[in-house]
């Protein structure tokens, strides 16, 4: 009697231990992107770079990136396919979670008069427009992704109504796992590096361009 007692104690305990593992595979994920270090301030003995303000426009996306959805594709199988994590997402739209990132990352050193955001009723020297194209996970393989973060940016001169500067950015980090926590760690870095790329974009646009009249 006591046999059968301890065998089907162990028995609850082995099920029990399976229970709280997948309990712990299917608990939802939700994620958001690292806050990229800021930058240097800026001097109070040095004016800026550029005497002319800057506004940040609200991210346009593609219809698919509108919600919260954490997508991936498998590429290798050739089906132009995507699909959205069951248990896993952003905790708002990518677009929303980027827009403060770089107009943080513009703001700081010294390279503008000053940088606004979208929701700033004041009027710029300049506008940048950014569209997301692409924000997702590519797998390559079954053990091998990528985060995919593909965008344009568009500066207009608000002084004649011109585009002063255009550029296409194309961004591929490799995924640490091949899964969403993996996923959501190749995005981060490509965010970062967006911004990095879209910070040094910006600098190189010529300095007669952005000069106020």
């Amino acid at each position: 009697m006591n046999r059968n007692w301890f065998v089907l104690g162990a028995c609850m305990l082995m099920l029990a231990g399976c229970a709280h593992i997948a309990s712990r595979q299917t608990f939802p994920g939700h994620y958001t992107l690292t806050v990229p270090p800021p930058s240097a301030q800026r001097s109070p003995s040095r004016g800026p770079e550029r005497d002319a303000t800057l506004q940040i426009s609200r991210i346009m996306v593609a219809p698919w990136l509108q919600g919260t959805d954490l997508y991936y594709r498998l590429d290798y199988r050739h089906d132009n396919r995507i699909a959205a994590y069951a248990q896993s997402d952003w905790v708002a739209p990518p677009a929303r979670l980027l827009e403060p990132m770089i107009r943080n990352a513009l703001a700081s050193g010294n390279a503008w008069r000053a940088v606004t955001g979208s929701a700033d009723p004041a009027r710029a020297d300049f506008n940048l427009y950014i569209r997301l194209d692409d924000f997702s996970q590519a797998f390559a393989s079954p053990q091998q992704s990528y985060g995919v973060l593909d965008a344009s940016a568009t500066m207009v001169d608000n002084r004649d109504g011109t585009v002063a500067a255009q550029k296409h950015f194309h961004i591929r980090i490799a995924a640490p796992t091949p899964d969403a926590e993996g996923g959501v760690k190749g995005l981060d870095q490509a965010a970062l590096q967006f911004i990095v790329e879209l910070k040094r974009w910006l600098r190189a646009v010529p300095e007669a361009r952005s000069e106020s009249p």
